[in-house]
Protein backbone atom coordinates (compact mmCIF):
# COMPACT_ATOMS: atom_id res chain seq x y z
CA UNK A 1 0.00 0.00 0.00
CA UNK A 2 1.28 3.95 -0.51
CA UNK A 3 1.28 4.40 3.23
CA UNK A 4 2.38 1.67 5.49
CA UNK A 5 -0.18 1.13 8.08
CA UNK A 6 -0.54 -0.08 11.40
CA UNK A 7 2.10 2.17 12.33
CA UNK A 8 4.88 10.24 33.75
CA UNK A 9 2.70 10.58 36.78
CA UNK A 10 3.08 14.20 37.67
CA UNK A 11 0.62 16.60 39.08
CA UNK A 12 -0.32 19.23 37.06
CA UNK A 13 -1.59 22.35 38.68
CA UNK A 14 -3.95 23.83 35.89
CA UNK A 15 -7.40 25.19 37.96
CA UNK A 16 -4.89 26.70 41.23
CA UNK A 17 -4.68 30.32 39.56
CA UNK A 18 -6.45 31.84 42.93
CA UNK A 19 -3.88 30.95 45.20
CA UNK A 20 -1.06 30.91 42.70
CA UNK A 21 0.55 33.70 43.86
CA UNK A 22 0.55 32.10 47.22
CA UNK A 23 2.01 29.30 46.22
CA UNK A 24 5.06 30.55 44.32
CA UNK A 25 5.87 32.94 47.15
CA UNK A 26 5.93 30.03 49.69
CA UNK A 27 7.75 28.30 47.30
CA UNK A 28 10.55 31.08 46.72
CA UNK A 29 10.64 31.75 50.72
CA UNK A 30 10.69 27.97 51.06
CA UNK A 31 14.17 27.91 48.62
CA UNK A 32 12.09 26.01 46.52
CA UNK A 33 12.79 26.48 43.10
CA UNK A 34 10.52 28.02 40.29
CA UNK A 35 10.93 24.74 38.12
CA UNK A 36 9.09 23.16 40.44
CA UNK A 37 6.00 24.41 39.24
CA UNK A 38 6.91 24.01 34.91
CA UNK A 39 4.56 22.97 32.85
CA UNK A 40 4.20 18.94 32.80
CA UNK A 41 5.69 17.76 29.17
CA UNK A 42 5.14 14.37 27.50
CA UNK A 43 7.72 13.21 24.97
CA UNK A 44 6.00 11.90 21.96
CA UNK A 45 7.85 9.57 19.14
CA UNK A 46 6.18 9.76 15.74
CA UNK A 47 7.39 8.55 12.05
CA UNK A 48 5.58 11.64 10.27
CA UNK A 49 5.49 9.25 6.90
CA UNK A 50 1.85 8.40 7.15
CA UNK A 51 -1.15 10.58 6.15
CA UNK A 52 -3.77 11.38 7.11
CA UNK A 53 -2.68 10.20 10.71
CA UNK A 54 1.12 11.79 10.80
CA UNK A 55 2.95 13.84 8.22
CA UNK A 56 4.81 16.75 8.13
CA UNK A 57 3.40 19.89 6.85
CA UNK A 58 5.34 21.30 4.49
CA UNK A 59 4.19 24.98 5.10
CA UNK A 60 4.60 24.84 9.00
CA UNK A 61 7.47 22.25 9.05
CA UNK A 62 4.94 20.85 11.81
CA UNK A 63 3.68 17.56 12.08
CA UNK A 64 0.09 16.86 11.22
CA UNK A 65 -2.67 15.05 11.02
CA UNK A 66 -5.38 13.15 12.82
CA UNK A 67 -3.44 11.10 15.75
CA UNK A 68 -1.22 13.97 15.57
CA UNK A 69 -4.07 16.04 16.60
CA UNK A 70 -5.63 13.77 19.14
CA UNK A 71 -2.28 13.36 20.61
CA UNK A 72 -2.10 17.12 21.15
CA UNK A 73 -6.14 16.35 22.39
CA UNK A 74 -5.02 14.35 24.87
CA UNK A 75 -2.37 16.43 25.98
CA UNK A 76 -4.29 19.46 26.65
CA UNK A 77 -6.90 17.37 29.32
CA UNK A 78 -4.32 16.36 30.83
CA UNK A 79 -2.62 19.81 31.19
CA UNK A 80 0.69 18.77 29.47
CA UNK A 81 2.55 19.88 27.09
CA UNK A 82 3.35 17.44 24.22
CA UNK A 83 6.45 16.99 22.70
CA UNK A 84 6.91 15.18 19.71
CA UNK A 85 10.41 13.78 18.44
CA UNK A 86 10.80 12.36 14.85
CA UNK A 87 12.12 8.61 14.78
CA UNK A 88 12.22 5.73 12.12
CA UNK A 89 9.37 3.64 12.72
CA UNK A 90 11.19 0.87 13.76
CA UNK A 91 13.32 3.13 16.75
CA UNK A 92 10.33 4.41 18.37
CA UNK A 93 9.91 1.64 21.22
CA UNK A 94 13.57 1.25 21.19
CA UNK A 95 13.53 4.87 22.35
CA UNK A 96 10.48 4.36 24.85
CA UNK A 97 12.03 1.04 26.45
CA UNK A 98 15.10 3.63 26.75
CA UNK A 99 13.01 6.23 28.58
CA UNK A 100 14.01 8.63 25.76
CA UNK A 101 10.33 9.54 25.10
CA UNK A 102 7.40 8.56 27.53
CA UNK A 103 4.76 7.20 24.44
CA UNK A 104 4.86 6.43 21.08
CA UNK A 105 2.04 7.79 18.32
CA UNK A 106 2.37 6.14 14.71
CA UNK A 107 -0.60 4.08 13.71
CA UNK A 108 0.97 1.27 15.72
CA UNK A 109 -1.61 -1.97 15.30
CA UNK A 110 -2.28 -3.75 17.79
CA UNK A 111 -0.63 -7.37 17.46
CA UNK A 112 -0.29 -10.44 20.13
CA UNK A 113 3.61 -9.92 19.82
CA UNK A 114 3.97 -6.80 20.29
CA UNK A 115 1.84 -6.73 23.33
CA UNK A 116 4.81 -8.47 24.78
CA UNK A 117 7.16 -5.35 24.85
CA UNK A 118 5.04 -2.68 25.39
CA UNK A 119 1.51 -1.70 26.73
CA UNK A 120 -1.38 -0.55 24.50
CA UNK A 121 -3.84 2.55 25.08
CA UNK A 122 -7.50 1.98 23.88
CA UNK A 123 -8.21 1.75 20.55
CA UNK A 124 -8.93 4.90 18.81
CA UNK A 125 -8.98 4.02 14.93
CA UNK A 126 -10.12 0.77 12.95
CA UNK A 127 -8.77 0.64 10.14
CA UNK A 128 -8.47 -1.98 7.29
CA UNK A 129 -9.45 -2.56 3.28
CA UNK A 130 -12.88 -1.06 1.75
CA UNK A 131 -14.55 -0.43 -0.92
CA UNK A 132 -15.57 2.76 -2.90
CA UNK A 133 -17.75 2.93 -5.61
CA UNK A 134 -19.89 5.54 -7.31
CA UNK A 135 -23.49 6.47 -6.75
CA UNK A 136 -24.98 4.89 -9.76
CA UNK A 137 -23.18 1.34 -9.03
CA UNK A 138 -23.70 1.87 -4.92
CA UNK A 139 -26.90 -0.62 -4.74
CA UNK A 140 -25.00 -3.19 -6.72
CA UNK A 141 -21.38 -3.37 -5.36
CA UNK A 142 -21.62 -3.42 -1.40
CA UNK A 143 -18.90 -6.41 -0.46
CA UNK A 144 -16.11 -8.57 -2.30
CA UNK A 145 -18.85 -11.16 -3.48
CA UNK A 146 -20.41 -8.58 -5.41
CA UNK A 147 -17.21 -7.94 -7.41
CA UNK A 148 -16.90 -11.15 -8.64
CA UNK A 149 -16.46 -10.85 -12.94
CA UNK A 150 -16.20 -6.82 -12.41
CA UNK A 151 -13.92 -4.91 -12.86
CA UNK A 152 -11.43 -3.36 -10.17
CA UNK A 153 -8.92 -1.00 -9.80
CA UNK A 154 -6.22 -0.64 -7.27
CA UNK A 155 -2.87 0.64 -5.95
CA UNK A 156 -0.34 -1.63 -7.44
CA UNK A 157 1.56 -4.10 -4.96
CA UNK A 158 -0.14 -3.29 -2.02
CA UNK A 159 -2.67 -5.49 0.50
CA UNK A 160 -5.67 -3.84 -1.71
CA UNK A 161 -4.13 -5.76 -4.87
CA UNK A 162 -3.34 -8.55 -3.21
CA UNK A 163 -7.23 -8.97 -2.17
CA UNK A 164 -8.48 -7.78 -5.50
CA UNK A 165 -6.52 -11.03 -7.24
CA UNK A 166 -8.63 -13.30 -4.76
CA UNK A 167 -12.22 -12.01 -6.09
CA UNK A 168 -13.42 -14.53 -8.62
CA UNK A 169 -13.41 -13.36 -12.58
CA UNK A 170 -12.37 -9.88 -11.81
CA UNK A 171 -10.41 -7.55 -13.73
CA UNK A 172 -7.80 -6.27 -12.16
CA UNK A 173 -6.55 -2.53 -13.18
CA UNK A 174 -3.18 -1.14 -11.42
CA UNK A 175 -2.10 2.54 -10.80
CA UNK A 176 0.55 3.90 -9.22
CA UNK A 177 -1.25 5.52 -6.70
CA UNK A 178 -4.53 5.40 -4.87
CA UNK A 179 -5.59 8.59 -5.79
CA UNK A 180 -5.06 7.67 -9.29
CA UNK A 181 -7.56 4.17 -9.11
CA UNK A 182 -10.03 6.80 -7.08
CA UNK A 183 -10.30 9.26 -9.92
CA UNK A 184 -10.49 6.28 -12.84
CA UNK A 185 -13.36 5.21 -11.09
CA UNK A 186 -15.12 8.36 -11.08
CA UNK A 187 -14.75 8.59 -14.77
CA UNK A 188 -16.17 4.35 -14.67
CA UNK A 189 -12.91 2.86 -15.50
CA UNK A 190 -13.62 0.50 -12.86
CA UNK A 191 -16.99 -0.83 -11.38
CA UNK A 192 -14.93 -0.42 -7.85
CA UNK A 193 -11.52 0.79 -6.04
CA UNK A 194 -10.24 -1.64 -3.02
CA UNK A 195 -8.19 0.25 -0.82
CA UNK A 196 -7.36 1.38 2.92
CA UNK A 197 -10.09 2.73 4.55
CA UNK A 198 -8.60 5.92 5.97
CA UNK A 199 -6.92 6.74 2.67
CA UNK A 200 -9.47 7.13 1.05
CA UNK A 201 -12.24 8.81 3.42
CA UNK A 202 -8.90 11.33 3.43
CA UNK A 203 -9.24 11.39 -0.32
CA UNK A 204 -12.61 12.53 -0.29
CA UNK A 205 -12.42 14.73 1.83
CA UNK A 206 -9.68 16.45 0.81
CA UNK A 207 -11.44 16.41 -2.62
CA UNK A 208 -14.81 16.82 -2.11
CA UNK A 209 -16.13 17.39 -4.94
CA UNK A 210 -14.78 13.69 -5.99
CA UNK A 211 -15.86 12.89 -3.34
CA UNK A 212 -19.49 13.82 -3.73
CA UNK A 213 -19.77 10.96 -6.85
CA UNK A 214 -18.77 8.56 -4.90
CA UNK A 215 -20.05 5.59 -1.38
CA UNK A 216 -17.65 4.41 0.64
CA UNK A 217 -19.32 1.09 1.55
CA UNK A 218 -19.14 0.73 5.03
CA UNK A 219 -17.59 -2.45 5.52
CA UNK A 220 -14.02 -2.85 6.52
CA UNK A 221 -11.76 -5.98 5.70
CA UNK A 222 -8.67 -7.10 7.28
CA UNK A 223 -9.25 -4.61 10.66
CA UNK A 224 -6.82 -3.09 11.94
CA UNK A 225 -7.15 -1.63 15.57
CA UNK A 226 -4.30 1.55 16.63
CA UNK A 227 -3.43 2.37 19.67
CA UNK A 228 -0.84 4.78 21.31
CA UNK A 229 1.63 2.76 23.00
CA UNK A 230 3.83 2.67 26.17
CA UNK A 231 6.59 0.79 28.36
CA UNK A 232 5.16 -1.74 30.05
CA UNK A 233 6.17 0.29 33.37
CA UNK A 234 3.53 3.55 32.36
CA UNK A 235 0.38 1.76 33.09
CA UNK A 236 -0.43 5.39 35.11
CA UNK A 237 0.63 7.46 32.10
CA UNK A 238 -1.68 4.80 29.98
CA UNK A 239 -4.62 4.67 32.48
CA UNK A 240 -4.60 8.77 32.26
CA UNK A 241 -4.55 8.92 28.28
CA UNK A 242 -7.62 6.51 28.36
CA UNK A 243 -9.35 8.37 30.39
CA UNK A 244 -8.25 11.49 28.26
CA UNK A 245 -9.79 9.73 25.15
CA UNK A 246 -12.68 8.41 26.96
CA UNK A 247 -13.51 11.93 27.63
CA UNK A 248 -12.35 13.37 24.22
CA UNK A 249 -15.18 10.64 23.20
CA UNK A 250 -18.09 12.07 25.21
CA UNK A 251 -17.66 15.41 24.84
CA UNK A 252 -17.52 15.47 20.79
CA UNK A 253 -13.96 16.50 20.72
CA UNK A 254 -12.88 13.32 19.06
CA UNK A 255 -15.53 13.80 16.42
CA UNK A 256 -14.78 17.06 15.75
CA UNK A 257 -11.30 15.96 14.96
CA UNK A 258 -12.32 12.89 13.04
CA UNK A 259 -14.53 15.24 10.91
CA UNK A 260 -11.25 17.06 10.45
CA UNK A 261 -9.42 14.52 8.91
CA UNK A 262 -12.13 11.96 7.50
CA UNK A 263 -15.47 13.98 6.97
CA UNK A 264 -18.60 11.28 7.24
CA UNK A 265 -16.91 9.26 4.39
Amino acid sequence: MQFKLARAGVKTFAGVKTFAGVIMSAAVLGGMSANAFAERLIKVATEPTFPPFEFVNTQTGEVSGFEMDLVRAVGKELGAKIEFQVLSFDAIIPAMLSGTVEMGAAGFSITEERKKRVLYSDTFYTSGLSLVTTKAKASAVKSMKDLEGKTIGVQIGTTSHNAAKKVKGAKIVTFNTAGEAILDLSIDGSDAVINDRPVTAYIMTQQPKLGAQLVHQPETYSADDFAFVFRKDQSALKDEVNAALAKLKSNGEYDKIYNKWFGKN
